[in-house]
């Protein structure tokens, strides 16, 4: 008996002794959120904290206020804030709440202040608890996972209605890499009535999204990857007597940023196909395989964290109430040029990589580039001389590649049917005018053009068309 007693209280301490450091881990957490909040965002607090803690389970909660209170001495004017309070109920582990295995569960509320439209109030007023809940691990890693109800908001110019959004995010308290997940099944938008008829209809279908983010210093300059996809998005509106009807589907956004030591790669792609029709008999408008590809290429983390650091210090500056002068103004603009001007020696360059789209069963591409390589630290030294550098230094390309049959098409349909012969004619004419010129070059069924501007040189098609070329 005295053997099952010691192990007993052995047990029942561990259980009690792990609690603790849990709920002081979970503390202190909260702590370092606010702190890291508040220094990056000057216009964002986090407010009338309050804390109460117990053996098992403890109480978090507080205000975050959004925008910026009233000068210094002039509290009785009216806030540009928005309050949005929360209260996280917190029970600690092995069996937190017996709903799970874990040092403890979350559960969420937010509350909306009197300004937020009742209807908005409400409707996070109905959520249960669970309904925004946070499980932790003894490591610290976190996994929280929101339901959104499905709902509808009556709107000034129409209605709202959804089905129930689900949110995830798994990551540690340390602040380091997460990811984070969610889903839309529908979303509609209906307008109001004029004559019998809708004004505006939007439908969307099966909404996702997914991200990761890696470990970073900045908030803004994280490394990791997003990706949307919609199923479908339909748009139904009327432009005068004629209706117009929009349809995108297959669309999917995806964004990437890269760390290479301080510096930084971002690319970003859409992909869709689209029809569009104004009319009720009108031929609809079908694009196929669109393509959009950008990129930006070697940005100097430092300088944009130095950047934006010099940004959220002219708004800390303006929440304090303290409005700078016409020359402090300038000072600081001035300064921000200096600061921007620094990324300009590690050769940024910003690109269109592909803009494609298939079009009556012909392909149509474009690309460009722009970027100033040769730029040194002591070229970007003074701003007013910056402009002048950059003429001299910048490079940019461009590459295109039309159907012929496109010309065509846009002049026929570009008017009424009777007048489809001449303007077809004429655009014809326009083919020949841009090859003979120079500006295209006829390849079979496609019409190319190739420029280069060079240090104040520009050539199409390998031809000198101002600078005096090679």
């Amino acid at each position: 008996m005295k053997a099952l007693a010691a192990i007993a209280v052995v047990v029942v301490g561990g259980y009690l002794g792990a609690t603790a450091v849990t709920g002081n881990k979970i503390a202190a957490a909260y702590e370092t959120r606010a702190e890291k909040l508040e220094k990056q965002f000057p216009f964002l607090h986090v407010v009338d904290r309050q804390t109460e803690k117990g053996m098992f389970s403890s109480t978090y909660g507080g205000k975050l206020r959004i925008g910026c209170a009233p000068a210094a001495g002039e509290a009785d004017k009216p806030g540009k804030t928005l309050d949005i309070g929360f209260r996280d109920h917190v029970r600690t582990g092995p069996l937190p709440g017996f709903s799970t295995v874990g040092a403890a569960v979350i559960e969420s509320e937010v509350i909306l202040p009197d300004e937020v439209p009742e209807g908005v109030r409400k409707y996070l007023a109905g959520m249960k608890p669970q309904d925004i809940r946070t499980v932790i691990s003894y490591g610290g890693d976190y996994d929280t996972k929101v339901r959104l109800p499905g709902g509808n908001q009556d709107l000034p110019q129409g209605k709202l209605t959804w089905s129930d959004v689900h949110l995830s995010a798994t990551g540690n308290l340390d602040g380091g890499a997460f990811t984070f997940d969610g889903t839309l099944p529908e979303f509609v938008y209906a307008g109001s009535e004029k004559d019998g008829k809708s004004t505006l209809n939007i439908k969307l279908a099966k909404l996702r999204w997914h991200g990761t983010s890696l470990p970073a210093d900045s908030v803004w300059l994280r490394p990791g990857t997003s990706t949307v996809d919609i199923e479908r998005v339909e748009v139904l509106a009327s432009a005068g007597d004629k209706p117009v009807f929009a349809q995108i589907g297959k669309f999917k956004y995806l964004t990437e940023v890269k760390a290479d030591k301080d510096l930084l790669d971002g690319k970003a792609a859409i992909t869709a196909d689209a029809t569009l029709r104004v009319g009720e008999d009108a031929k609809p408008i079908q694009l196929d395989n669109f393509e959009f590809q950008e990129s930006v290429k070697h940005l100097h983390g430092p300088t944009l964290q130095k950047a934006m650091e010099t940004s959220m210090a002219q708004l800390s500056s303006t929440c304090d109430g303290v409005k700078p002068s016409e020359e402090d103004a300038a000072a600081l603009g001035l300064e921000m040029m200096r600061t921007l001007a620094q990324l300009l020696p590690h050769t940024p360059e910003v690109s269109i990589n592909k803009l494609a789209v298939t079009y009556e069963g012909q392909r149509g591409e474009l690309s460009f580039s722009a970027s100033a390589p040769g730029l040194t630290a002591e070229d970007v030294k003074d701003p007013m001389s910056i402009q002048t550098k950059l003429q001299t230094h910048m490079l940019m390309k461009a590459n295109a590649k039309l159907p012929v049959a496109w010309v065509q098409l846009l002049g026929e349909r570009g008017g009424d049917p009777a007048g489809a012969p001449q303007r077809g004619a004429q655009a014809h004419s326009l083919v020949e005018l841009a090859v003979g010129k120079g500006f295209a070059v006829r390849e079979g069924d496609f019409l190319t053009s190739a420029a280069v501007l060079e240090k104040g040189a520009l050539l199409v098609n390998g031809k000198p068309m101002m600078g005096g070329g090679k």
